[in-house]
Parts: structure tokens; C-alpha cells; sequence
């Protein structure tokens, strides 16, 4: 299905009929493999732990996926440039039926022949800069993306220790005209070094940031006003992460269990089952612990949040400026 006709459908069921657990976003990590060691990264998801599959496997992956709600598809790792095959598969999964996004370090992005053939292949650039990836310089050149006709979106990781030098990161992406989504560190069950930030510091920092560059900064008002708990009572669950064997874990890849595996069967089939019906049950009954998931789909909780987010995001598709 179109991928224009596949948001607007996602949007009704979502939005009008109140379906809290109708995927619209898949996080797949393509690959585990990392080219670095980031100590706000979960090491599964670095230490190739989870494999690297073959191409036709992953293709296969996609494929059940065309069907579904599925309306973005993000490529991710791991460090999916990693992958020799990575721009024959972001090509395989922009027909139309999704919008897709590739999440990289930057490991390629100095690649003058990797760069030309990219921006006909994905619809946005996930570029993670921060002190973490050791990359924060890449700021400076930023802009030169622009030549390639590539959209940015900056991600940068904000912990308890870099809280205070978001705003000159975001007059950075400003100049381009790009935008910057910033993701609070998490503090993984068994991580040794505690990054996470405050959320009520986080909160005033981030509200400050919105007023002054609202369309530089892609965190929506809900996901900011869910860091101190203004969300509405229904907790949604709008987002899936997919291993790259194909492996779904559900709810989310913090505290889910693996419920099928995308490489044998389709998302529907899969969400359906008793299992997953159990699980979201699990979910409502202790959403305090599903708190990272929340926050991460708390922009679609509200039809003005989402109508707010939904202009800028379409005014940035089809202009290419923030």
C-alpha cells in the first residue's frame, strides 16, 4: 500500500477508533555490530551478540512488514553501514510503502561515493552526534549534507553530564535548517555507568529549548510534558524493535519477550496471538515500568500534539527546511 494512504489510515485507527496498540514505527536493527563501544548503548545491541543476517533474510523481513501498520521503517544497529549490502536493502524497502530512515554514527559519512547514491534511497538521515560517538565536531560541517539533498535529523544522546550543552548544539543544526531529536540516556538493568538524566531537569531544559527553536526541535510538547508525567491515562504502545534475525520483541526490547520472529511470519499474524494479547495486558497493569516506551510514543497521544508534529514533519518532506 502507499505509504501516504497507509499514515492516513494509521491516523484514523489510532486517532478516531482509539487503537492503543497499532504499530506505526518499526526500529530494526539490521545488524549488532558496532564500530564503536558506547557506554550509553545497551551491548547486545554493539557486540554482534545478535548476528548479522544474510540479505535475503532481511528482504524477507521487509516483506512481511509491507502489510502491516508499519508506515516508518528505521534502519538501524548496531551500525547499520556496517553492512556491505546496506544501500541495496534501504532501496529494497523505499518502493513506497514506507518511509525510510537510516540511523547511523557517521562511520560512512565521509564516503563521497556512499553519500551520492543515499538521498534517492531513504527519506530522512539520522546522524547521532554527541560525546558519546566521540563525533560532536561534525557539527561544524554539518551543512554540507545539504549538497547531496539529504534531510537531517541530528540525534543527539543527552545525559546527566551533557544536559547543559544541548542549546549550542541546536543553534549548530539551526544553521542547516535541519532538526535535532534528543534521546535521554537509559539506564539498562545491568548497565554499570548510571547516565540517565533527571527527568524533571531534563524537562526544564527541553521546554526552554522548544519555546525558543520550536521547528529545530523535533521533541514533541507530549513527549516533553511525559517526562513529569502530563500524559493522558491510556498508555500507548505505537513503536516495535525488530532483532536482526527477525525476532519481535514485545512490548518493547527493555522489558518484552520475543512473541515470533518476522522472518517466518507477518506482523499481523503475529500481533494477533495470545500471547501478545497477554502481554499488553501485563502492560497496562504496571505502565510505570514501560515508562520508556511511553515517552517515546507520548507524542501520538493527543490529536493536537500529533497535528502539531505532523506539519512540521511534512513541511520538512517536501521543503527540506526546518
Amino acid at each position: 500500500m502507499n505509504r501516504d494512504l497507509k499514515a492516513i489510515r494509521w491516523f484514523f485507527r489510532t486517532q478516531i477508533l482509539k487503537d492503543p496498540f497499532n504499530p506505526g514505527y518499526a526500529t530494526f536493527k539490521v545488524t549488532s555490530k558496532c564500530n564503536l563501544r558506547c557506554t550509553f548503548c545497551n551491548p547486545e545491541y554493539y557486540n554482534g551478540e545478535l548476528g548479522v543476517e544474510n540479505t535475503d533474510t532481511i528482504k524477507r523481513i521487509i516483506d512481511n512488514l509491507r502489510d502491516s501498520s508499519v508506515v516508518v521503517l528505521s534502519f538501524e544497529g548496531g551500525e547499520p553501514t556496517t553492512r556491505s549490502d546496506i544501500l541495496d536493502l534501504l532501496q529494497y524497502a523505499h518502493d513506497g510503502s514506507f518511509y525510510v530512515m537510516l540511523t547511523t554514527n557517521g562511520y560512512k559519512l565521509n564516503d563521497e561515493n556512499f553519500l551520492s547514491k543515499l538521498s534517492d534511497k531513504i527519506d530522512f538521515l539520522h546522524y547521532s552526534i554527541d560525546e558519546y560517538h566521540w563525533n560532536v565536531k561534525a557539527l561544524e560541517n554539518l551543512c554540507k549534507f545539504r549538497n547531496y539533498g539529504l534531510k537531517v535529523n541530528v540525534q543527539t544522546v543527552v545525559t546527566r553530564y551533557n544536559l547543559y550543552k544541548l542549546e549550542d548544539k541546536i543553534r549548530k543544526v539551526r544553521e542547516c535548517n535541519y532538526k535535532i531529536l534528543v534521546l535521554p540516556a537509559v539506564d539498562y538493568p545491568n548497565a554499570k555507568v548510571k547516565l540517565a538524566p533527571d527527568n524533571m531537569e531534563l524537562y526544564k531544559v527541553l521546554s526552554e529549548l522548544k519555546k525558543k527553536y520550536s521547528s529545530t526541535l523535533n521533541n514533541s510538547w507530549g513527549f516533553i510534558n511525559a517526562l513529569i508525567g502530563k500524559v493522558p491515562k491510556r498508555l500507548v504502545s505505537y513503536a516495535i524493535t525488530i532483532y536482526p534475525n527477525g525476532d519481535l520483541p514485545y512490548p518493547d526490547d527493555m522489558n518484552g519477550e520475543i512473541v515470533g520472529n518476522l522472518s517466518q511470519e507477518k506482523l499481523d499474524k503475529i500481533l494477533s496471538s495470545q500471547k501478545v494479547k497477554e502481554l499488553r495486558q501485563k502492560m497496562l497493569e504496571n505502565q510505570a515500568r514501560f515508562e520508556y516506551l511511553h515517552l517515546q510514543t507520548a507524542s501520538f497521544n493527543s490529536i493536537s500534539d500529533l497535528a502539531s508534529y505532523a506539519a512540521e514533519m511534512v513541511k520538512w518532506r517536501f521543503t527540506g527546511r526546518a
